[in-house]
């Protein structure tokens, strides 16, 4: 038996978690983006040796399995969407490294 519509104007539970989804996938993907790329640049400071290297190649790990994710369970064009942000967010975390660097020596 069919359920009656409901008039509330409620949509599918299933979309609103697909869409909560999206979102906490592509922000973490962000983050992990702009870790990589701040980590990259402060090798002396943060990450010495070769638990920095190992550290940098988790981070970067991580944030290709989390784009890669993106491309399996929402498509290409979402999955290219989340690998320019990705670019973005760690050319960000660089030039925010850079500029504070430059700041701290003023």
């Amino acid at each position: 038996m069919a359920r009656p519509r409901d008039s509330s104007g409620d949509s599918d539970p299933m979309a609103h978690t697909q869409q909560i989804f999206i979102i906490l996938l592509i922000s973490s993907t962000l983050i992990f983006g702009a870790i990589t790329g701040f980590v990259s640049l402060s090798d002396g400071e943060l990450f010495c040796g070769v638990a920095g290297q190992v550290a940098h190649a988790l981070l970067s790990i991580v944030c290709f399995a989390l784009v890669g994710v993106t491309f399996w369970r929402f498509g290409w064009i979402l999955g290219l969407i989340d690998l320019v942000l990705v670019v973005v967010a760690s050319n960000v975390g660089l030039g925010l490294c850079r500029y504070f660097r430059k700041r701290s020596d003023l």
